[in-house]
């Protein structure tokens, strides 16, 4: 971990953020800054840290329990109970599409979650909106014909909502005018889609299985387009889909292709024909950094 320095650019970070801080931290967020900030680590009695380009720098602050506390009532605008679902899921999402994970003590009933207790630790994920060509994977799309779905798979972190949201807009532009529908389950992915030209629905805090079932039969979809799949009840509903002729642009976990597919429900997907394509996404300095592999590709990597 490193700490800041005052050589370091300033710290851009959306208004309403720095005014739920607290006033001492984002104090020295603002005064030692490192560019854009990707990720706020705060935790109580631990070092606050904030990620940049995968490396994270020490504010130098430590919060107390009832900091944390205070920020996250705030958070949910006075109301804990109003974000009661979403906090027993880990995460809340707040306004332009900012997502806190919530670390804490579950309390349990009948192995379910029903509330989140002693609030450890808030991990904010900031989005910023940065030029991304997605041309690559429209241009994958457009080759299958709506023939079948392209799946995007990388760690987290990497930017597969990013290039998501890259590809929605392009997609549905007047360019191509795909009628597109995003399932924005986490109220994350469509933050940035607001050009009034787009050809595109946003289904927003939908559950993915209920938005993608909407899309086909209600919202007249030719491209479904949803993050982090992976379940069993998800796979139930892409399936669905395809069998409809709709195909969908989705992304998951995974470091590598044959990790990928070692996923039951994802390997049913493959097995079954609904993707047609994978693409492996990288960052480096320069941007994304994309690996394709066809079908038989994604065949041999389950070998």
């Amino acid at each position: 971990m490193q700490s800041f320095c005052s050589s370091r650019p300033r710290l851009t970070l959306p208004s309403g953020l720095l005014e739920l801080l607290p006033s001492r931290l984002s104090s020295a967020i603002e005064v030692c800054g490192a560019a854009k900030a990707e990720e706020l680590r705060l935790h109580s009695g631990r070092i606050s840290t904030v990620t940049y380009q995968s490396r994270s720098y020490s504010t130098g602050i430590i919060l107390s329990d009832a900091e944390l506390r205070e920020l996250l009532q705030k958070m949910c605008g006075g109301s804990l109970y109003a974000y009661g679902e979403s906090i027993n899921q880990g995460y809340l999402t707040l306004e332009g599409g900012i997502r806190v994970g919530v670390c804490g003590t579950a309390a349990l009933k009948d192995g379910r979650i029903i509330g989140v207790g002693s609030v450890t630790g808030l991990t904010v994920r900031i989005p910023h909106a940065v030029s991304v060509n997605a041309t690559p994977v429209t241009d994958c799309l457009l080759r299958m014909r709506r023939l079948g779905g392209v799946l995007l798979y990388a760690p987290p972190g990497v930017g597969k909502t990013t290039l998501l949201r890259a590809v929605a807009a392009e997609i549905s532009s007047l360019a191509y005018a795909w009628r597109t529908v995003v399932v924005d389950t986490r109220r994350e992915l469509g933050c940035t889609l607001t050009d009034p030209t787009l050809t595109l629905d946003v289904l927003v805090g939908y559950p993915r299985r209920t938005g993608i079932e909407i899309a086909v039969r209600s919202l007249g979809a030719e491209l479904v387009i949803c993050d982090e799949i992976g379940s069993p009840e998800d796979a139930q509903a892409i399936l669905s889909a395809a069998n409809c002729g709709v195909p969908l642009l989705a992304s998951a976990h995974a470091a590598s292709l044959t990790e990928l597919l070692r996923r039951p429900a994802l390997c049913e997907l493959h097995r079954t024909g609904v993707f047609g394509a994978y693409v492996g996404l990288e960052r480096g300095s320069g941007g994304f950094r994309y690996h394709f592999s066809d079908r038989r590709q994604a065949d041999a990597a389950l070998l």
